[in-house]
């Protein structure tokens, strides 16, 4: 340990500095120091910005911003966070429970070289299996380094969260992190892209590469020099792809498979002596000052901790490294501002989560949201039923099998097709209440697709086969009422109108519109079959040119009777009464994803990042925003949502989420989530919106945000 340098503040908040964490008095990415809590006299590590970019004001605004989201940075492996600079302070800093510990560069100069193997493959294990763990909360860590690795007594643990998204706002003439640990950036950030989950498991191969060789750097000489047991699987967190570098779960795998149980990670004697020697030059003291009052004291006192982890191996039975994690919740913050309007946290930092649930397996659809009080999810799995509000599970039924998409009813029910019939089932117990079997596909005709359902009303699309199994090419539109198992109505549908079973449909107040699929009007045009919704009857059919049936998905209807389609670089709107195109606008890249609507402004995002605000009425622009993380291909998908308020639009892409303000598209807050079951750099997605509350699905995990 080396003396502080006068030049540095003494004293920050109410931590006096003893001493410095730092390897040779040298910071890499941030200062960590050794101070006393003058309230307690306990013993803390405080990090501070970086020299180099500490007086820059925009460094210190993210600083602290990434220190106050840490607290949500939770488990065994993450520094505890007990106290975070206020936002006068001239110096920001974040403070840790994480005393004796030596950052990874101090231990490998304790060792006089690198760490042997076995502990190399222990450190591994521990750190890829919190990194899992973090990414399966919405986490990016964003931060990890050799220098923000610290060793202890009882296991490692990571600081430095978020440091590369405070020195690294966008683009690439911003290279964080700073000095040494700057081998740790990803490439595809240091081209400047924005931190990503694959990201983490670039840096956490660069931390391992050089706690096996004391090299900081990832040359090819250095990964040649690598044991060869580490070296195979080092250099896939290494691939310059992020979509090739493996998941953390499977790295954290792959270092316990090879691990046998006698040869578990321990820490080196040295490593241990300089702990204890560190514990002895920093003993704890009795307080300076008289104690806080209760309330200041409950409001600093550290938080409580699980160390629900295997331990395995030790040093003298009592130093070693220790596998496993507990588990984590919070969500990563990004973004600059100031200001917010409702009930979400300062400008740019994402609100914490409501809550979040592990649907276990893959998504079969969008999950339904019934009155703002229940979500039902359908998986590969189950059909489950959620309390909306609280995210528990009401219900979860294995025996059903819907062969198509789940219906909502309006009567509290939802309708679930198989293959010869369908069930109606309660949506507050899962009881089936109901099964309708004259739609077999063999007395009768058999349902392909359900439409969509008003109150309790139903509209299926059904076909006939001949002796044979055959189509009889005999389709038909049923309109079907739930609680009286009557059939209302059935429309022939002609070839154009069929569908494959994905049909889009739309609805007005008195028509169902289908659009075609497979006519000969051109590839550039497109039309519709419009059907009275109380008769049957049909009304027209309509060519709207320029629309491309391929699009389909992207239309919707908005007040006024217009029809709004995507079609490649332009977003149109049509009059249903007579076709007649009534606006257009030019888009800088392709609208693939769904448009949304709100009153009378329609919204969308293009492949470029770029979501559009447009008044139905006039087709004039209110705004367009361009994200901070733009999108190099022109096939990207962007999607967009609206809060339920309609104070909010949701602009998704395959970089991140951004909230925006839906009067200026201002930003509100920035996320990019890291989910299970998912590709690493992809950042979840919008799938439902209730009063107060947006839904948000990564992998198996949804999470429930507050909004407005």
């Amino acid at each position: 340990m080396e003396p502080q340098r006068e030049a540095e503040p003494t004293r920050l908040g109410p931590y006096r500095v003893i001493g410095t964490l730092d390897a040779g008095g040298h910071a890499d990415d941030a200062r960590r120091r050794i101070v006393r809590d003058e309230r307690t006299g306990r013993t803390a590590v405080l990090m501070l910005p970086h020299e180099a970019l500490a007086d820059d004001s925009g460094y210190r605004v993210r600083f602290r911003s990434e220190a106050e989201n840490s607290r949500r940075l939770t488990g065994p492996w993450a520094a505890p966070v007990i106290d975070v600079a206020g936002p006068d302070a001239d110096l920001p800093w974040v403070a840790y429970t994480c005393f004796p510990a030596l950052p990874l560069p101090a231990a490998l100069a304790a060792c006089d070289g690198p760490l042997l193997e076995p502990t190399v493959r222990a450190l591994g294990a521990v750190l890829a299996d919190a990194v899992a763990h973090w990414h399966a909360s919405g986490l990016v860590h964003a931060g990890i380094s050799p220098q923000a690795t610290l060793l202890m007594a009882d296991g490692p643990r990571l600081t430095g969260y978020g440091l590369v998204r405070a020195a690294t706002p966008h683009g690439p003439d911003h290279g964080a992190p700073l000095g040494a640990d700057a081998f740790c950036l990803p490439p595809e950030q240091r081209a400047g892209e924005r931190p990503s989950p694959a990201g983490d498991v670039y840096a956490l191969g660069a931390v391992l590469c050089y706690a096996a060789t004391g090299r900081p750097d990832v040359a090819e000489q250095t990964r040649a020099a690598l044991p060869e047991a580490l070296r195979e699987l080092l250099a896939a967190c290494l691939a310059q792809e992020p979509g090739q570098r493996p998941r953390p779960d499977a790295v954290a795998r792959e270092f316990r498979a090879a691990s046998a149980s006698e040869t578990v990670g321990r820490l080196p004697d040295a490593v241990a002596t300089a702990l204890a020697r560190q514990a002895a030059a920093y003993p704890a003291e009795v307080p300076v000052r008289p104690p806080a009052p209760a309330e200041e004291t409950a409001a600093t006192a550290p938080p409580g901790r699980s160390r629900r982890a295997l331990v395995v191996g030790g040093l003298s039975g009592a130093v070693g490294l220790a596998l496993g994690a507990g588990g984590v919740a919070g969500w990563r913050a990004a973004g600059e501002g100031a200001g917010s309007r409702g009930t979400s946290d300062r400008r740019g930092i994402v609100p914490a989560p409501l809550w979040r649930h592990d649907i276990g397996s893959e998504p079969q659809q969008t999950p339904l949201l019934w009155r703002g009080r229940t979500a039902l999810v359908s998986t590969t799995d189950a059909v489950t039923a959620l309390n909306l509000r609280t995210g528990k599970k009401i219900w979860s039924r294995d025996d059903l099998y819907p062969m198509s998409a789940l219906t909502l009813l309006g009567n509290g029910t939802f309708v679930s097709p198989d293959t010869s019939a369908f069930s109606v089932v309660s949506l507050a117990t899962g009881r089936i209440k109901g099964v309708e079997r004259r739609y077999d596909g063999v007395e009768g005709p058999a349902i392909y697709q359900f439409l969509g359902a008003v109150k309790n009303i139903c509209w299926f699309l059904t076909r006939r086969y001949a002796s044979g199994g055959a189509e009889s090419g005999d389709h038909a539109v049923v309109c079907y009422d739930s609680v009286r198992r009557k059939e209302i109505w059935r429309a022939p549908l002609p070839a154009p109108y069929r569908g494959d079973g994905t049909t889009t449909a739309l609805w007005l107040s008195t028509m169902l519109l289908l659009p075609s699929q497979g006519d000969d009007a051109g590839e550039d045009t497109s039309s519709y079959l419009a059907l009275d919704r109380r008769s049957g009857r049909k009304l027209w059919t309509r060519k709207f040119p320029g629309m491309k049936e391929e699009s389909a998905k992207q239309r919707l209807v908005v007040p006024g009777d217009l029809l709004v389609s995507c079609d490649d670089h332009v977003l149109r709107a049509y009059d249903i009464s007579g076709g007649e195109e009534r606006w257009r606008i030019a888009t800088k890249g392709r609208v693939s994803g769904s448009p949304a609507a709100q009153g009378r402004s329609v919204y969308a995002t293009d492949s470029r990042a770029t979501t559009y605000a447009v008044d139905a009425r006039s087709g004039s622009a209110r705004w367009r925003r361009g994200s901070a993380a733009p999108l190099e291909s022109s096939w990207t998908r962007g999607d967009t949502a609206v809060s339920h308020s309609g104070a909010t639009v949701f602009q998704v892409t395959d970089s991140e989420i951004e909230a925006l303000d839906a009067a200026d598209g201002s930003l509100r807050w920035r996320s990019a989530l890291a989910g299970r079951g998912q590709q690493a750099a992809v950042p979840g997605q919008v799938v439902g919106v209730a009063p107060g509350i947006v839904l948000v699905l990564n992998g198996t995990i949804l999470y429930a945000l507050p909004v407005d």
